[in-house]
Parts: C-alpha cells; structure tokens; sequence
C-alpha cells in the first residue's frame, strides 16, 4: 500500500534552480505546485510568499508577477485543484452507461484524486474552510455541483422530487468526505478503490428502499430543477 504524502509527513517543497527560465504557464504551474505543498505542510498563515519564492527558486518579484498577494496565490489554488477534481468527476460520470455505473465511477475518482493529491485535498476540504469567506464559496460551489449531478442520479433512479433528491445527495456528499477524512488519517487501511465500492454500494442500496415502479432509470433530468 502507497505510503500518505503531504501534510502527513511534511514534504519538503522540489526547488527548482535560480534563474532558470520557465514558460509563464510552466512557471505558474510550478508556483502553483510548490506553494501547494508548503500551504500543506505549514498552513495558510505559516507559508509565506518569501518561503514560496525561495523554495520555488525565484525572486519575490518575479512570484509577484504571477500572483499579486498570498490571497491571490491561495484562490488560484483552489480554483486549479477544484477545476482538476471537477473535470476528473466529469469524465467518470460521462463514461458511464447506467446510474449505478455513474455512481461507483464518481467515488472512484474521486478517491483517485484524493489518493494521488493528497495536499489538494486537505487544502480544499479542511484549510480552506476556515479561512477566508471566498475560500469557503468556492468549496461551497463545487460541493454543490458535486451534490446537482448526484441528486440528478438519485432523481432518476428512485423517482424522488426535486427536493428529496437534493437532501439525500447533500448526504451522500458529506459521507463521502467524512469518509476520505477518516481513510487519510488511518493512514489508508483500505484499497482506494476498495473504500470507492464500499460507498457506492452503500449509496446504492439506498435506493433499494423504493418502489421498483417508481423508477424512471437513466431518464435525464433538467439540471436546473435541482439547482
């Protein structure tokens, strides 16, 4: 089993030469990618942006010119990590033939994520919580996609109304978090894929408890109506 990274064991950020020359977006990916790994170890208010530039192997300056202050570094983070968690999601649900396919695809890439970035992870969905008000709104919107494409599932395969299918998805939502959490700091007793199939079949046994003539499988349903 792949031992944790991040936050777990303090990995110290790759520092890149002084002076070497960088593409603007290579060097925005990798200012993005050092200052990840030292918000992870140190903490949004222990990083600073003279620690981040030195250990990117920059000037202060030059890290300025990509990003205009801390606040700015840490939003476009978040944006880059939850654009990546959203397209991944995306594309597992778009793979999919049926609504339990749909399902069991969704956590498991959502357990891939959090398995190859774990720093990604406890950046969105535990420092950034508590920091900032637009932090939070930006976790806020990316669970409540997540949610619309699981309620849509939900919708489709159990009846349910619009509202039913909202609240039993904000519910399978924080179970999954709830769930990741625990496997990260069990340090990972289970298989990702393995905790993926767990809690899929426990969402999907859920719906065994309504009627089988209530069932509209894979119907589409008007994402609006469940915004």
């Amino acid at each position: 089993m792949r031992e944790p990274t991040g936050l777990r064991k303090g990995v110290e950020p790759v520092s890149v030469p002084m002076g070497m020359r960088l593409r603007a977006a290579e060097r925005r990916a990798q200012l993005l990618g050092v200052a990840r790994r030292l918000f992870a170890r140190d903490g949004y208010r222990g990083a600073s942006m003279e620690s981040i530039a030195e250990a990117a192997g920059v000037t202060k300056p030059v890290l300025y010119q990509h990003f205009s202050s801390k606040r700015a570094l840490y939003s476009a983070l978040l944006a880059n990590d939850l654009g990546r968690l959203t397209h991944e999601l995306e594309a597992a649900f778009s793979q999919a033939e049926d609504n339990e396919e749909r399902l069991r695809r969704g956590f498991g890439a959502y357990l891939d994520f959090v398995d190859r970035h774990e720093d990604a992870f406890r950046l969105l969905f535990t420092e950034a919580l508590g920091l900032d008000a637009d932090f939070q709104r930006q976790v806020t919107e990316f669970r409540r996609w997540v949610a619309a494409r699981v309620a849509r599932i939900i919708a489709a395969e159990a009846g349910l109304n619009p509202p039913r299918a909202r609240a039993l998805a904000a519910a399978i939502v924080g179970m999954a978090e709830g769930a990741v959490g625990w496997w990260l700091d069990e340090r990972r007793p289970l298989e990702p894929r393995e905790l993926a199939d767990e809690l899929a079949g426990l969402a999907w046994k859920g719906f065994a408890r309504f009627p089988a003539e209530s069932r509209e499988p894979d119907v589409p349903v008007d994402p609006s109506s469940l915004d």
